[in-house]
């Protein structure tokens, strides 16, 4: 068996340590023992990828110790670094050929060149051609928030991948989950076994145990995140300039059994609807768990008191919150009234009294501080 080529010690020289250091001496960050541990490993795949040139070899990495791999899966809960210390390794990464992408719109790309593939192309096992035209294009692939929701993914995932790994693309991913729960769509889970033991096989697998949840620390910051009354956007100003996501989002579309929605994303993981958006379009429980499974935190804006004849939009509002709040996902909300005002009177108005509890367990710190499911 080819051995591929043992990665050197990082050379005395860490450019991605430097950066990091100064944006904590900028106060841009918090200094964090957990993050500079995956860093010292993140520099030893920089390393041999400077030594390499970008003539990356074939090879399959099956059973070589984790400090010879060069391929990194990083995984931990939400809001520890993880992005961050990917990004400032893919920033000091020689290669020309690079891409950094969020795992989801990756995969929008890949289910429409293999329809283009099957199209164009007959006879040709469109899988393995895709993983052979991504590695003419790209010799390392980062990507952020490696997940498995659609169990019918579960082959395409392994045989792409496994062509990516044989082609010699370096790989490296955050994700909120270990391999072995990566798959979070909950049935026939079985069907992902071998992508897991691939990525295990292929990869250095490494957990950023950080203490803090600095996404906690910046919500926390703001001292409340459900705003009632006047003054919505200047509220949705500062939620943004407290969690650094910037005033310039861009867009984003989730397709749920072939209904599309639409959304600004703020930052990699931030997305902003609007009530009518979410609630009085007919959208379901699939529809908000593929956002839930998208994003760690919802802005949601403009929530109305609903009438009693609005019970589709209050029935679709109460699934919305369950959703979120199974999944912990954090939520910014803006309204005309406060939670126990949104809809009072009418069919399952008792019923919602849960979800009025929910919004308000939703702001509390406890609830802030708890990990993405």
């Amino acid at each position: 068996m080819r051995k591929k080529k043992q990665a050197a010690a990082p050379q005395n020289d860490s450019p991605i340590l430097a950066a990091y250091e100064a944006r904590v001496a900028a106060g841009l960050i918090h200094d964090d023992e957990a993050q500079r541990n995956v860093i010292a490993q993140l520099e030893r795949t920089l390393a041999y990828l400077r030594e390499s040139g970008g003539a990356f070899h074939k090879f399959f990495g099956l059973g070589l110790p984790p400090e010879e791999k060069t391929n990194i899966y990083i995984w931990g809960s939400v809001g520890r670094g993880k992005s961050m210390v990917m990004d400032l390794f893919f920033e000091a990464a020689p290669t020309a050929n690079k891409r950094r992408v969020h795992f989801h719109a990756f995969m929008q790309e890949v289910h429409k060149r293999l329809h283009n593939y099957r199209q164009n192309k007959n006879g040709v096992d469109p899988v393995m051609a895709l993983a052979r035209d991504i590695a003419t294009e790209t010799s390392l692939l980062c990507f952020d928030e490696l997940q498995a929701t659609d169990v019918a993914d579960a082959t395409l995932l392994y045989r792409l991948f496994e062509g990516l790994f044989q082609a010699g693309v370096v790989v490296v991913s955050t994700s909120n989950h270990p391999p072995a729960s990566l798959y979070t769509g909950g049935i026939q889970r079985e069907r992902f076994n071998k992508f897991v033991t691939l990525l295990k096989e292929q990869m250095q697998v490494i957990s950023l145990r950080s203490p803090s949840d600095y996404r906690y620390m910046q919500l926390r910051s703001l001292q409340k995140t459900y705003h009632a009354g006047s003054g919505a956007e200047a509220f949705i100003k500062e939620v943004l300039e407290h969690m650094n996501a910037g005033d310039d989002p861009e867009y984003d579309l989730l397709v749920v059994q072939g209904r599309s929605l639409s959304f600004m994303l703020y930052g990699k993981n931030i997305g902003r609807f609007t009530f009518r958006e979410l609630c009085e379009k007919p959208l379901g429980a699939a529809d908000y768990l593929a956002l839930a499974n998208r994003l760690d935190t919802v802005i949601l804006t403009d929530i109305p008191t609903l009438p009693a004849e609005k019970r589709n939009e209050a029935k679709r509002f109460v699934t919305l919150i369950d959703t979120l709040y199974e999944r912990k996902i954090k939520l910014i909300c803006t309204a005309s009234g406060a939670p126990e005002t949104i809809y009072g009177e009418g069919d399952g108005s008792f019923e919602f009294a849960r979800t009025v509890s929910r919004l308000v367990e939703m702001q509390s710190a406890n609830y802030l501080e708890e990990t993405q499911s």
